[in-house]
Formats: C-alpha cells, sequence, structure tokens
C-alpha cells in the first residue's frame, strides 16, 4: 500500500458504480508523454477531484493503494494536478477504511476468527497514518518541487496478479511439454 503519482493525459475511463460520495471507475487508463499507457484498476474518485477529471485532462495524478477485503476498491485517486489548478481530495479513504477495518475485525474475530483478515487491514492501515508514510498534502508537495519522483505502474495487487498469471502459465506449459 502507498502513495503514487503517474505523469500524464487520461485517456479512458472504465464502467463506473455511483454513489453520492463516491464514484468507483473499472478502470482509469493513463498515457505518460513517451506513449505508454498505464492502467489502474478499480479507482474510487471523490467528488473533489471527479469535479476536474475528464478525458483529455493532462497533469499529474495522485493515486492511493488501499486494501480493502472483498477488492472492490484497489485504488483512490486523490489528486490531480494540471496547469489550470490543484486539487487535493478532502475526502481520505485510508482513514474510513482503517476505522472500518479495525471495528469489524474487533467485532467478527471472536466468530471463528473471521475478523482476523479486517484486523490486520486494520492495523496496516492505521500505522501508515500513524508513521506519515501516507501523508497525502506533504507527498503532494514533495512531487510537485521534484523532491520525489512519481512511481509508476498500477497498484501493487495488480502487478501481483499479472505476475502469478504469467507464472502459473509458464508452469503449465513447461508441464505439457514433458
Amino acid at each position: 500500500m502507498g502513495l503514487y503519482a503517474l505523469k500524464g493525459t487520461i485517456s479512458q475511463f472504465g464502467q463506473c458504480e455511483v454513489d453520492n460520495d463516491l464514484i468507483v471507475y473499472a478502470y482509469i487508463e493513463v498515457v505518460d508523454a513517451a506513449g505508454r499507457r498505464t492502467l489502474v484498476k478499480k479507482v474510487a474518485v471523490s467528488v473533489d477531484v471527479q469535479a476536474v477529471i475528464e478525458l483529455g485532462l493532462e497533469g499529474t495524478f495522485f493515486f492511493d493503494e488501499v486494501f480493502v477485503v472483498g477488492r472492490r476498491i484497489l485504488s483512490q485517486l486523490w489528486g490531480a494536478s494540471t496547469s489550470d489548478r490543484d486539487v487535493i481530495d478532502t475526502t481520505n479513504l485510508r482513514t474510513i477504511l482503517a476505522v472500518t477495518n479495525m471495528l469489524r475485525g474487533i467485532v467478527f474475530t471472536p466468530v471463528l476468527g473471521l475478523g482476523i483478515p479486517y484486523l490486520l487491514a486494520g492495523i496496516g492501515q492505521t500505522w501508515s497514518l500513524i508513521d506519515g508514510s501516507a501523508n497525502r498534502r506533504r507527498y503532494f508537495h514533495k512531487v510537485m518541487t521534484g523532491d520525489v519522483e512519481g512511481r509508476s505502474g498500477p497498484p501493487l495487487a495488480e502487478r501481483l496478479g499479472l505476475a502469478l498469471g504469467r507464472a502459473v502459465a509458464d508452469l503449465t506449459r513447461r508441464h505439457a511439454g514433458s
């Protein structure tokens, strides 16, 4: 889990699920200056940033990888910096998820240990908030001043899934050949 930034142009939005607080896109595709496409899946966008983003928007887009049990959401698009304006979302999904996961974990752990995944996720999210590694404003300003390079690539869970899929395919081919 962590913060990262992608510089480029928004070229596609996937299907979305809308409620009063969030829009969850199936994916958002960002194309950088070299033409490389980055597809970020299951992205939550709150109203502050949603008011700014559109197809063809060029700038720096800030994401936060979050862990949600059940994987409805993998990351949050929480900031955008364009030539016209800078926007940082007021809704910190990581804080909301940390509290929710901790409460679910505390309530459901006594029932056959069903709450342990929630509790572990909540502890990890709370730790990132306490140690400052998920300080969005500080990260935003560091990227904008050039103190930190924006990391490119989709959320970790998607990279791991792709790597595991390739490994299984390679093993299957090797096994079928012998």
